[in-house]
């Protein structure tokens, strides 16, 4: 969820824009439907950084219809170190003079020194400077250390106590994020709010009348203000005479009109698909214009082609390097071609590594599903691309009550009295499955909201390793929104890796009070989302925000929403900005919380490990990749309920900065 707000923008003429590094004089730039900062940026030759910066954003990932931006004449790129080829002294611009000590095999193509350098190495080192040549570290340490291994070409920047992190992973993003949505859609990840939906769902439709079907993806499920989604009659006061089919930020709920249900030849008589709901009134019975983990009653197909496929991953490319991320795991389902991925890296615009998993449905036979995954990997198989996992969905999702529960959901929800949902698989053959995944040789990553859903795939996973007690398993259960106590340390005895989501874990406004209370009831919905617990238990934890779910998936804002349990970005949700960790009014159970270095560790490290890459990347140390961000504060000094104001300055990825600059 994200709502577009007010960003007021001070030009004080000439001092600012020659203090930002650009040239005199600046164009306007007016912000239209559907317009998002980055591709803006592109238009005119910028970083979205760089545009940021010169218009005072507040923040870059909040701009709005009718903003005007002021673009200004951009220097080349290539100035701002952003070009692999330049590997030239920045000595006149750091004012650090270069004094050449090393030479030939010894002399770092870069060095980063005056930095406060957060390793994340074993010793939980801090270090001033670190070199890097041929794509990795070859040393970490003091900056007077750093200089036996300056050449006569090695750039050295002055990071003039900045702040470094090892380059971020996410351990669970769908690709290409909001790309396809942003650009080829009807874009609602910014709409919090029924009146801003429903006006911008009209705005896309009035601009693109002559389109025969309508699609769309982002809207959220709680500016119903009822559990069951939002209405079809709604949809249809806009358009009654073409198809309009949107789907929820979540994935897992579809919004209808009345032409779309009828083309798709779904009444009210048609029956729930497996683990899904076809939401109705509860006087009528008359269809209500949305369904729940049903997609499978869709007939109508969207397509895009192979150059849209390819524009919308090379932008998430970019976006998630913006937002300081080295290292993804691309679960399924994709919205792409995972061929355009290779396509990428061979065009030398990968520039992040990518762990692919593919999905094992319920619904079809086994043994294809685990085939047609051991051809993949065995296409896809590089430098950047690996091919590890086998996704599996264990049961559905609160918002749509398919969530599979230990206790029924709560009276509120208007459901059946004992009304728990249904687990996704037969558990016996699903002991089956996951001892033959990982025998083939592939980590298992399993969607478990439910506590029952949890319990149960924890019970497959024990059965499977304890068959296959030889291999590192690595497995995964991620999102892990209710969690019996009694299952927690089992996390700890069969390590298991529990792949949270921090976004979601504070009592979200226009969502909490509208979904997660009325289907779970207030003090099961207060306990969700365990996160110190699990961690006391010995979980590892790893962190994303199953982007697009999370439409901003910045880490900082999941660091700190982890870190207070409570309202990570005012602006985003559109309320009031909290002053104090423990105002109760977004807060959600604080016994939850953890630190920062837990939290930097679930973005780096550990998620290196559930990537089986930590022998390569994670952690800054010599003979790694040089994997890497550079960040305009401590996030470890500051108060906490200011770490999402944190800016990625710099992405550096195989010693290379790949987004931002050097400028500091």
């Amino acid at each position: 969820m994200k709502r577009r707000i007010s960003v007021s923008i001070l030009l004080v003429g000439i001092l600012i824009i020659s203090s930002f590094g650009f040239a005199f004089g600046a164009n306007a730039y007016t912000v239209k439907q559907g317009d998002v900062l980055w591709k803006i940026a592109e238009k005119h030759g910028l970083t979205y950084q760089e545009l940021s910066k010169f218009n005072q954003l507040k923040n870059p990932d909040l701009i709005y219809t009718g903003q005007v931006l002021q673009i200004p004449q951009s220097p080349k790129s290539s100035d701002l170190g952003r070009t692999q080829g330049d590997t030239g002294t920045l000595s006149d611009d750091t004012g650090i003079p270069a004094a050449p000590v090393a030479s030939g095999i010894n002399a770092a193509d870069s060095i980063l020194k005056n930095g406060v350098i957060y390793t994340v190495d074993g010793s939980d080192t801090v270090a001033e400077a670190i070199a890097m040549k041929g794509g990795k570290i070859i040393y970490v340490g003091s900056s007077a250390g750093a200089g036996a291994y300056q050449g006569i070409s090695t750039k050295v920047i002055d990071l003039k106590g900045k702040t470094v992190l090892p380059g971020f992973i996410d351990a669970h993003a769908h690709a290409p994020g909001t790309k396809l949505t942003e650009l080829f859609d009807i874009y609602l990840y910014e709409s919090i709010t029924k009146e801003q939906t429903l006006a911008d769902i009209k705005a896309f439709i009035d601009v693109n009348p002559n389109l025969q079907e309508y699609w769309g993806t982002g809207y959220t499920v709680g500016m119903a203000g009822d559990a069951k989604g939002p209405k079809k009659e709604w949809l249809d006061a806009i358009c009654s005479d073409k198809p309009i089919i949107l789907t929820s930020n979540d994935g897992h709920n579809m919004w209808l009109n009345s032409k779309a249900l009828e083309m798709n030849g779904i009444t009210k008589d048609t029956p729930n698909p497996a683990g899904g709901l076809i939401q109705k009134d509860p006087v009528t019975g008359e269809l209500w214009g949305s369904i729940t983990d049903a997609s499978a009653l869709i007939t109508m197909t969207q397509t895009y082609t192979k150059q849209q496929e390819k524009e919308a991953l090379a932008a998430f490319v970019d976006t998630m390097n913006g937002w300081g991320y080295t290292s993804i795991m691309s679960i399924a389902p994709t919205m792409v071609d995972l061929e355009r991925y290779r396509e990428l890296e061979q065009n030398g615009d990968l520039t992040f590594r990518v762990n692919l998993a593919g999905q094992i449905s319920p619904s079809e036979p086994f043994e294809p599903q685990l085939k047609s995954l051991i051809d993949l990997r065995s296409r896809l198989d590089s430098d950047l691309i690996d091919v590890t996992t086998a996704k599996f969905f264990a049961d559905g999702v609160v918002e749509g009550m398919t969530a599979y529960l230990l206790e029924p959901y709560d009276p509120a929800a208007g459901l059946a009295p004992d009304y728990r949902a249904e687990f996704y698989w037969d558990p016996d053959k699903l002991d089956q499955y996951f001892d033959k995944v990982m025998k083939a040789g592939f980590q298992i990553h399993v969607h478990s909201i439910g506590d029952a859903s949890t319990r149960l795939v924890l019970d497959s996973m024990e059965y499977a390793q304890d068959a296959n007690p030889t291999i590192d398993n690595r497995n995964v259960i991620t999102h892990l929104q209710v969690v019996d106590d009694a299952d927690k340390p089992r996390f700890g005895e069969l390590e298991i890796i529990a792949a949270l989501q921090p976004y979601w874990h504070l009592k979200e406004p226009e969502w909490w009070d509208y979904v997660d209370k009325i289907a779970l009831g207030e003090d099961r919905a207060y306990q969700e989302y365990p996160v110190k617990s699990l961690l006391e238990n010995g979980a590892l934890l790893t962190a994303s925000g199953d982007h697009p779910v999370s439409p901003i998936n910045n880490p900082f804002w999941a660091i700190e929403a982890d870190v207070t349990r409570n309202l990570n970005n005012a602006d985003y949700y559109g309320v009031d900005d909290i002053t104090s960790m423990d105002d109760p009014t977004w807060l959600l159970n604080k016994n939850e919380r953890v630190s920062v270095k837990d939290m930097v560790k679930a973005y780096t490290i550990n998620g290196a490990y559930q990537l089986f890459r930590d022998k390569t990347v994670g952690s800054l140390e010599v003979g790694k990749y040089a994997d890497m961000i550079v960040i305009d504060q401590d996030i470890f000094q500051v108060n906490p309920l200011d770490i999402d104001k944190t800016q990625v300055l710099t992405t550096i990825f195989n010693g290379v900065v790949v987004s931002g600059d050097y400028r500091y």
